[in-house]
């Protein structure tokens, strides 16, 4: 699973991946900074998170991951107990410092979880646009036909013809083919 910072992930115990996007952007914001030590600190937790990226490309060598690692941690060592956001910054991902390098374990994993927010975006316009639904009912509605809409995408089938094979199916009394999924 890779996740954002909601606590609630925190929790996975079956490895989880942090979202290094997501303190990119907290780094690149610190950077914007008026106090100094945010700055700097935001440059330098930048440049490792950046680092951390470039190994998703190419995995380092173990020299060059030993260097890496410790000068993280010295990094991090650096602000953590500033009570500015470089700070704050630097305790969280020594929270979530295991999770920050999962992808380099397990083959096929991202460092970053934009592919699934990218997914997402869709429905979060369609509820901003539309003011959402009035209703438990219309909630799951809505949270079924997105699904498919997003399925559909994600494996190039055209959504409303699906949807009109599934209308005949079902007054049919027929089973929907769905081994395309």
């Amino acid at each position: 699973m890779i996740s954002d910072g909601y606590r609630l992930y925190c929790k996975w115990v079956y490895g989880r991946q942090t979202c290094l996007a997501h303190l990119i952007r907290k780094a690149k914001a610190l950077i914007e900074s008026r106090k100094l030590n945010e700055r700097r600190g935001g440059k330098l937790i930048l440049a490792h998170l950046n680092t951390l990226i470039e190994f998703s490309k190419n995995k380092p060598p173990p020299l060059k991951w030993e260097r890496f690692y410790n000068s993280l941690l010295l990094i991090l060592s650096l602000f953590e107990d500033d009570t500015d956001d470089a700070g704050r910054l630097a305790r969280r991902i020594i929270r979530e410092i295991d999770a920050l390098w999962t992808f380099l374990e397990h083959d096929g994993l991202e460092p970053t979880n934009n592919r699934a927010e990218r997914s997402l975006r869709f429905g979060v316009l369609w509820r901003k646009c539309s003011l959402g639904t009035q209703s438990d009912k219309g909630n799951r509605w809505v949270e079924r036909i997105l699904s498919v809409r997003e399925t559909c995408r994600l494996r190039d089938k055209a959504t409303v013809p699906f949807l009109v094979e599934c209308l005949g199916c079902y007054f049919a009394g027929i089973s929907v083919d769905v081994s395309w999924i």
